[in-house]
């Protein structure tokens, strides 16, 4: 009984935060050597490529612009979080393009 209460409890926490407005977006800094993309599908194609350590196969996804190497420092704002996939989806402060990265690539 207590794992049903405490698994509804849950949901209804996650539930909560998913559905509520964001009115303010929080002011993130990007941290060197992470990838990078417009498209989620590339980022996650050059996610899958790295952890196969098939370097030819990712330096082609750079070479071609699809993928790129975030610079460090850069003030972003967070405009979509995928939490499950671990990416985010990024603006940077005064720019009107938006970018997908790993959650990691960004600090408070």
């Amino acid at each position: 009984m207590l794992k049903k209460v405490v698994f509804a409890f849950l949901c209804l926490c996650v539930l909560v935060v998913w559905s509520s407005p964001t009115f303010a977006q929080d002011i993130r800094t990007t941290k060197s050597g992470y990838l990078a993309s417009v498209s989620e599908a590339w980022l996650d194609k050059a996610v899958e490529y790295a952890v196969a350590r098939d370097d030819v196969a990712l330096q082609k996804l750079i070479d071609s612009k699809l993928v790129f190497v975030l610079k460090g420092g850069l003030r972003v704002y967070v405009v979509d979080t995928k939490i499950f996939s671990g990416i985010v989806k990024i603006r940077p402060v005064g720019e009107t393009f938006e970018v997908w990265t790993l959650i990691e690539a960004i600090s408070n």
